[in-house]
């Protein structure tokens, strides 16, 4: 079965890797005086929606291209291949330079080769600054949960796909569950150990993905949203109004971060209950916006900290500065994919490591 890709969904990860690109810029705003400093979490939380929309689209694509893949470990270990292509170069890539990077500041504090190393696989590290655990390339923390999410979805699908889904959300819960008696739920500071990380109520976010995929792959010819970039954008942009009037930190306690969480769910949602989009303008672009996130994603501080260093930001000039971020930042992301990413998987994937798919389908 061919799956063509909703490019409703291509087109809001686009948007959801621009408010990540929007926080780091107002965080600069910030630095210089142009924003209150009230401002720099409720900028920091805007990436956080971001953020939150990434994790509840990764679920539900997953669902989306793996829904006829279940009760197979040839699929189970095709999709784990394909996934490490599709995430790993790229963030590694980013995640060296960002090393290298480190290694020539005189300012910054120097990641030793452990923690390059624990960055490079996966594994979540405390820095002893009692701050998040982050790794080498600060965003990388979200792969972090991306590739165990992968992981657990791949073993998932060995089983029926009835009880590969069911036990993947049975799974998820008691993981939260288990961490909540170790962490309080109400207790929102930052983790400190490999367990507590891996089971922060985010991970939820998933499911909830999940869950929109399995509405969606039944239902959608009894539903379909008008407008659904429109209804998305709205959704996000009320929530970020929000988050402003009511200065909204980044770090919430569960369950007072729902209210964040249903605005990125309805977003997808949307967006995944869309009539499907053939040619024109906006196909070309919500695909170029999909297709350039995860590397606008990785590289975009790279891009934010150069403009940072060179342009000039002065109360008239701040707002082309987040403009120019988002732009800049989005271009790079684009040209990176085209001439980089997407060149690093055509090979891997004519190796062992990912087997050549027999149909056509949204990654």
């Amino acid at each position: 079965m061919i799956i063509s890709r909703n490019h409703h969904i291509q087109a809001l990860r686009g948007i959801a890797a621009s408010l990540v690109v929007l926080s780091h810029a107002l965080e600069v705003i910030v630095d210089h005086h142009m924003l209150p400093e009230w401002f720099r979490p409720v900028g920091f939380s805007i990436g956080g929606l971001g953020v939150t929309t990434f994790f509840v689209i990764s679920g539900f694509i997953m669902v989306t291209i793996s829904y006829d893949d279940f009760g197979s470990l040839h699929n189970a270990l095709r999709f784990a291949g394909r996934r490490l292509v599709r995430i790993v170069p790229a963030y590694w890539i980013a995640t060296l330079t960002a090393f290298a990077l480190y290694q020539v500041s005189p300012l910054a504090r120097k990641p030793s080769a452990v923690e390059l190393v624990s960055s490079l696989t996966f594994i979540p590290y405390p820095n002893g600054l009692g701050v998040d655990m982050q790794p080498v390339l600060g965003q990388g923390w979200t792969l972090n949960y991306e590739m165990s999410f992968y992981a657990l979805f791949a073993i998932a699908l060995v089983l029926p796909r009835r009880i590969g889904l069911i036990g993947l959300f049975l799974l998820f819960c008691v993981i939260v569950a288990g961490g909540a008696s170790v962490k309080p739920l109400s207790d929102y500071t930052p983790a400190q150990t490999v367990f507590t990380f891996f089971s922060d109520p985010i991970i939820l976010l998933f499911l909830v993905g999940m869950a929109i995929g399995v509405l969606r792959r039944n239902f959608a010819d009894h539903f379909v949203v008008r407008y659904p970039l429109l209804v998305a954008a709205a959704l996000l942009a009320t929530q970020i109004l929000v988050n402003i009037v009511l200065r909204i930190p980044p770090r919430l306690p569960f369950p007072e971060v729902i209210s964040v969480w249903i605005a990125g769910a309805l977003a997808v949602a949307a967006c995944a209950f869309a009539a499907p989009v053939s040619g024109g303008g906006f196909e070309a672009a919500a695909e170029a916006m999909g297709d350039a996130s995860y590397s606008t994603y990785l590289f975009h501080i790279f891009i934010v900290a150069a403009l940072k260093m060179t342009f000039p930001i002065t109360p008239v000039t701040a707002v082309f500065f987040v403009l120019l971020a988002l732009l800049l930042s989005n271009l790079f992301g684009l040209l990176f994919y085209r001439t980089v990413e997407r060149s690093i998987s055509a090979l891997l994937r004519g190796s062992p490591i990912a087997w050549r798919p027999v149909v056509t389908r949204a990654s």
